[in-house]
């Protein structure tokens, strides 16, 4: 294969870029960057809350972010009008669009038979149609679920390259029809030097769930796993670290269980502000059912967990397993069961040794997961054509 000579590329994904929220956000920042390197001319569209500096050779284009508080998939297509407004003024003159995950190139294989110039390389964290059946949906929600799981393939299957998250991501790409060869694997990663490993004095007795809580995440284990651990070690607390539609039932739980306060909640946070968090715990879990859409990912937190020293328990699900070893860098707990994630705490909270030896292990995993390589290999899939 050659490599194709561009000359303008449009980057574009539905998370915030100012401030970053998301792995998402990390990840697309990281190929602007590079593509920033090789290119002429970088245009960005994308969720830019605050202002951005201005840079003499990529060109900011501010879009609103789509919402989840009332119904995900109306705001996802208010996005994509939007974001279609402002493609089509430029797509004539562009020679590669990079989206990072479907939600932001819903409208891309339409564009892709008008303006047939361009390449069009999709990078996939996650395929966002396949959560729907696991959270909650209003009756029109319910109805048209079928087709958007049917036409998020049509959305991948139209792309020239993409890149995913996981070997298990590919094999169910190409189970769904997609042709293996233009296809991937980019790992998540992080830039380690941006994460902090050290810890407060109390952080020993911190248990942490960094990242959104909507209903895949489950949650709602980790609460119910409070009231045993606090048997134990009743000076625990437990930080749960970002929003989401759960957010506002887990307080509620934990109110009902009488371990509000050993619970602490915030917000949705930018991820320099989440990842200050990690200072204040010595344990970090994962909490995932085992369903489809998380058995084919593996979450940006266990890469943040390792970078901050911060001893990782978590569901055992296969793309996880891609990059974990049990004892060495990660203990597996049965997804659902509290019990059984609630001794897991225990263990570790009663064994510094296994801590150290988890957080070690996890350093040392971390060398393979940097964001800068990363980014590197997703734009020379991308451009090999």
């Amino acid at each position: 294969m050659k490599v194709k000579t561009v000359k303008t590329v449009v980057v574009t994904t539905h998370d915030s870029l100012a401030p970053v929220k998301g792995g998402g956000a990390l990840r697309t920042l990281a190929v602007i960057k590079e593509m920033q390197r090789r290119f002429n001319k970088v245009v960005v569209i994308a969720p830019l809350e605050v202002k951005v500096a201005e840079q003499s050779s990529v060109l900011y284009i501010p879009i609103p972010q789509p919402r989840k508080e009332r119904s995900q998939i109306l705001s996802a297509l208010k996005f994509n009008l939007r974001l279609l407004i402002r493609l089509i003024f430029i797509l004539g003159h562009t020679d590669l669009l990079f989206a990072h995950n479907t939600i932001a190139s819903i409208g891309v294989p339409f564009l892709k038979i008008i303006y047939r110039r361009f390449t069009f390389v999709l990078d996939i964290t996650d395929i966002h149609a396949e959560y729907l059946p696991i959270g909650k949906r209003n009756i029109i929600e319910i109805a048209v679920t079928p087709f958007l799981l049917w036409y998020e393939y049509i959305i991948i299957k139209s792309a020239d390259r993409i890149t995913v998250a996981t070997q298990a991501m590919k094999q169910h790409l190409i189970f769904r029809g997609v042709a293996g060869d233009k296809i991937q694997v980019v790992y998540d990663s992080v830039d380690k030097q941006t994460i902090s490993p050290d810890k407060e004095p109390e952080a020993a007795q911190g248990v942490i769930h960094l990242g959104a809580i909507d209903r895949q995440h489950n949650v709602e284990v980790l609460i119910k796993a409070v009231p045993l651990v606090i048997e134990k070690f009743p000076q625990v607390r437990f930080f749960i670290v970002g929003g989401g539609r759960e957010k506002d039932n887990l307080v509620a739980l934990a109110q009902r269980l009488g371990v509000g306060r050993h619970c602490f909640f915030t917000n949705s946070l930018a991820c320099e502000v989440a990842r200050v968090f990690l200072k204040k715990a010595s344990i970090g879990v994962i909490t995932r059912q085992d369903v489809l859409p998380n058995r084919i990912i593996t979450t940006l937190k266990i890469f943040e967990y390792w970078a901050s020293k911060t001893a990782v328990i978590s569901s055992s699900l296969a793309g996880i397993r891609e990059i974990a070893v049990e004892g060495e860098n990660i203990l597996w707990f049965r997804a659902g069961e509290t019990r059984d994630l609630a001794e897991k705490i225990i263990l570790l909270l009663g064994d510094q040794e296994k801590q150290n030896k988890l957080t070690a292990g996890g350093l040392l995993a971390l060398d393979e997961f940097n964001i800068e390589k990363a980014a590197k290999k997703i734009v020379d899939f991308g451009l090999k054509v």
